[in-house]
């Protein structure tokens, strides 16, 4: 069964948005419209959704407006079935949960909110109260109401979905694309379907610029005396050939660069050494991974 949900974004924006910035906004709101669609299982129980379909039906200016329809490709149990409500007969002709409309444009929004707090954090570390904070506590606290779930169960379900760093990264990248318009016009509050988001909370969310720079940041630390457990060896490629597991540092075998002062004669036929290194790691999530070694200078065995 398809049910069809409408699903309505108005930008209080005064001048014209540029077209990329449309673009952004619809592909963000498709990403977030099929997460939200998914995560309604967890929801209404006796629920499958086997497919989530989103449609744009209207765009237009002033205020910048996108009507998009989501069609849901569902299941339900047979006794959950027997007793569905009509809803949104107008856009559908399908029966429906009574709160699938609300329940899905909240999972949107917790999506989105969701996103913009792992920015935030990626680029602020912890921050406390802030408006988005304070923005995704409310939504938590609706959605269990809405849904005769604990907070505290409600907030486990979410915090455990997106803990996954893929679907985390995505939705934090489709947040900034979908505050842009607004974040570009003085941080024009946004309408979506019933509920407003205030110009304190789209000021709040994080700029593209800001995403742009820290979701991509590298760090190297320098470390003495490491032992380096040498599993690679590449003949042709003497200063790049090689690979070791840093132990104390790191657990599973990493590319390692030579230095200047360190020479592939001196790592040649020993399964260990002792180096300093300058170990560098790369941001997966709100956590740095380490990715490579540069082996600087190999202790004298002596």
């Amino acid at each position: 069964m398809e049910i069809q949900i409408p699903f309505r974004v108005e930008y209080k924006t005064a001048g014209a948005v540029p077209i990329p910035e449309i673009v952004g906004s619809l592909l963000a709101l498709q990403r977030v419209l099929e997460e939200a669609g998914k995560n309604l299982e967890n929801f209404i129980p006796g629920l499958t959704v086997e497919k989530v379909d989103v449609r744009v039906e209207e765009i237009s200016h002033g205020s910048l407006k996108e009507l998009l329809v989501v069609g849901l490709f569902a299941l339900f149990q047979d006794e959950l079935r027997e007793e569905l409500p009509t809803l949104v007969e107008q856009y559908t002709g399908h029966s429906v949960p009574e709160s699938a409309e609300t329940l899905l444009v909240i999972l949107a929004l917790v999506a989105i909110v969701y996103g913009a707090d792992f920015v935030q954090k990626l680029a602020l570390g912890k921050v406390h109260d802030t408006p988005t904070k304070i923005f995704k506590k409310a939504l938590i606290r609706d959605l269990a109401e809405r849904t005769g779930k604990p907070e505290a169960e409600v907030k486990k379900i979410l915090d455990e979905r997106y803990g996954a760093k893929t679907r985390i990264k995505q939705l934090g990248d489709s947040a900034v694309k979908f505050f842009l318009p607004s974040k570009r016009q003085s941080n024009a509050p946004i309408k979506v379907n019933d509920v407003t988001i205030d110009s304190r909370t789209v000021a709040d969310a994080p700029s593209d610029y800001v995403y742009e720079g820290t979701i991509g940041t590298e760090k190297s630390q320098h470390h003495d005396a490491v032992q380096l457990e040498i599993h690679a060896q590449d003949r042709d490629r003497d200063a790049s050939g090689w690979a070791a597991i840093p132990r104390g540092l790191h657990h599973k075998r990493l590319r390692m660069k030579l230095m200047d002062a360190a020479s592939p004669e001196q790592l040649w036929g020993h399964n260990l050494v002792v180096g300093d290194i300058v170990l560098l790691s790369k941001r997966v999530g709100l956590d740095f991974e380490p990715v490579e070694i540069h082996l600087v200078r190999i202790h004298d065995r002596n």
